[in-house]
């Protein structure tokens, strides 16, 4: 990152798919939960504040970088499975700073004709996915938008330029719902991209479990978080599933993260089990690839 005096606030320069550059602040003394997560993924786009939260969660549950890893590799398993049922377009929500691998990179190593939007409102995360993939990908957008307002996105003008909503898209909530304290709101949020995208669209989605990873532990991740400003809440099984409305879970149904495993390898570690995944469909699925 880049060096500083005190109090000093940061500039980064966010570049958009087809749109001119979007200068934004960056307090690098207010952490931010993509850039604690990239720290706890092992990544350099975080700041003392950010890594400050980290080892404060790690000192109550150690291992919580695997948990945090644990749900990006869902992320890939279900990108890929996606895949396979003849989805080429993705919709990232709450996209951070991607983790090892991001979903265009998994996606168009298999079909190189994917497109994929990442929505954020991270400016660093923004700022991040714009300089790496519009760059060395085609077919990739980064806007920078509350996920929760539906129309904004999907009707944005880097969206228009790359997923056709007349077609199935693939949408990714990995582990950003915990960050959306309000319920209904998250269920009518979920319903909204139901109702705007085609038939044959799919939901992958991950959440916290405070039964799984235990209350004690779940409510004082809560508080380390709440004490730097970032809201995260946990919901169990029966929460989470209550949240995706009119999206048709698959057979397995909401299952702890690490056993939604459609390609059948062995069982994850248990630190991986600390939450829960779901892959939900839109009325039917498409057929598979032409």
């Amino acid at each position: 990152m880049v060096a500083r005096r005190a109090g000093e606030k940061i500039t980064v320069m966010t570049m958009y798919d087809g749109a001119s550059g979007l200068e934004q602040q960056v307090d690098p003394d207010r952490p931010s939960l993509s850039r604690i997560y990239d720290h706890l993924l092992g990544g350099g786009h975080n700041f003392a504040a950010d890594r400050a939260v980290a080892d404060a969660i790690t000192a109550v549950v150690p291992h919580y970088e695997v948990f945090v890893r644990a749900n990006r590799a869902f992320v890939h398993r279900a990108v890929l499975h996606m895949l396979t049922a003849g989805i080429e377009q993705f919709l990232d929500l709450g996209a951070g700073l991607g983790g090892v691998r991001h979903v265009h990179e998994l996606a168009q190593a298999e079909r190189p004709q994917a497109r994929v939007v990442y929505v954020d409102r991270d400016p660093v995360a923004v700022a991040r996915l714009s300089l790496i993939a519009p760059q060395a990908y085609p077919g990739i957008g980064v806007l920078e938008a509350d996920l929760r307002h539906v129309d904004e996105v999907l009707d944005h003008v880097v969206t228009a330029q790359i997923l056709d909503l007349t077609r199935p898209v693939g949408v990714v909530a990995g582990s950003v719902l915990p960050c959306l304290p309000d319920a209904e709101e998250v269920a009518a949020t979920l319903a909204g991209y139901h109702e705007r995208l085609a038939p044959g669209s799919l939901l992958a989605a991950s959440h916290t479990d405070a039964t799984l990873l235990g209350h004690e532990l779940a409510a004082a991740v809560e508080a380390r978080l709440a004490r730097a400003g970032i809201t995260l809440v946990h919901r169990n099984r029966q929460q989470f599933a209550a949240l995706l409305g009119p999206w048709q879970p698959h057979p397995d149904g909401v299952v702890p993260t690490g056993l939604w495993r459609p390609d059948g390898l062995a069982p994850p570690l248990p630190e991986s089990l600390w939450g829960n995944a779901v892959l939900a469909g839109h009325g039917h699925e498409p057929a598979g690839p032409a």
